[in-house]
């Protein structure tokens, strides 16, 4: 099913989209729906970087060795 939708361009900029969807071998809306599927489906496929700032200074003050946070990680 496909949704209808209305969308503003200025002058200049919807020149350029016909010109490109006409050298695709497309109208304006098939070549907006590839554009967007493809920049959506980049997205999807990206990760997003991990935040590990609230882990800094985790063992600061804290007389513990390697085989006790070993220890310690694997108790459950």
């Amino acid at each position: 099913m496909m949704h209808r939708t209305q969308i503003y361009f200025e002058e200049d900029f919807f020149q350029l989209l016909k010109e490109e969807a006409a050298k695709a071998g497309l109208s304006v809306s098939a070549y907006i729906r590839r554009a967007l599927k493809k920049d959506l489906q980049e997205k999807k496929h990206q990760r997003a970087p991990r935040d590990f700032s609230h882990f800094s200074g985790m063992w600061e003050d804290r007389d513990i060795d390697l085989k006790q946070m070993r220890k310690h990680a694997w108790k459950r």
